[in-house]
């Protein structure tokens, strides 16, 4: 029976850069919940490899590090000449201005629900350019959603 062990990100960050350096894929369990819908916090892995960097392009899914330090998978929205913009498949909030050099990895592969999902599949780039065609609607689907929630609590028909 495998033994599982949960470490944060910082612990893990040395291991996971140095094997990613010398070209080895390394797997890592998915925690969060801004990559929802296709990616569910610990259920799915992603499979992470060594960037190169000319090869970064809109849509793909890097591992960076923000400024302050988090390690954040979201995927790119805009490539722009110096800096990329980032946006969680379940945000509707762009995060500007990340750097080439704070991206450690490059997704190759997902694991969701136990299949693996390459990301040069037909199927995975559907869902990734109708999710990115789908960002103007993201507002409007959360407003909704977080106004049917409050408007059920006052009839507290939900918790």
């Amino acid at each position: 029976m495998k033994k599982q062990v949960s470490l944060p990100m910082s612990e893990l960050s040395p291991v996971i850069e140095q094997c990613i350096e010398n070209g080895s894929e390394v797997i890592i369990n998915i925690t969060g919940n801004s990559m929802r819908p296709f990616l569910k916090d610990r259920r799915d892995q992603v499979v992470l490899i060594k960037p190169d960097r000319k090869s970064v392009k809109k849509l793909d899914v890097p591992l960076y590090r923000r400024k302050n330090g988090k390690y954040v998978l979201h995927r790119i929205f805009k490539c722009g000449e110096k800096s990329y913009t980032m946006l969680g498949d379940a945000q509707a909030v762009l995060e500007p201005d990340i750097k080439p050099e704070q991206i450690i990895a490059l997704s190759k592969a997902f694991i969701r629900k136990g299949k693996r999902i390459e990301c040069d599949s037909f199927i995975y780039k559907s869902y990734s350019y109708f999710w990115y065609l789908a960002f103007p609607l993201r507002k409007l689907y959360f407003f909704s959603r977080r106004t049917a929630g409050k408007i059920l609590r006052a009839l507290k028909l939900r918790k």
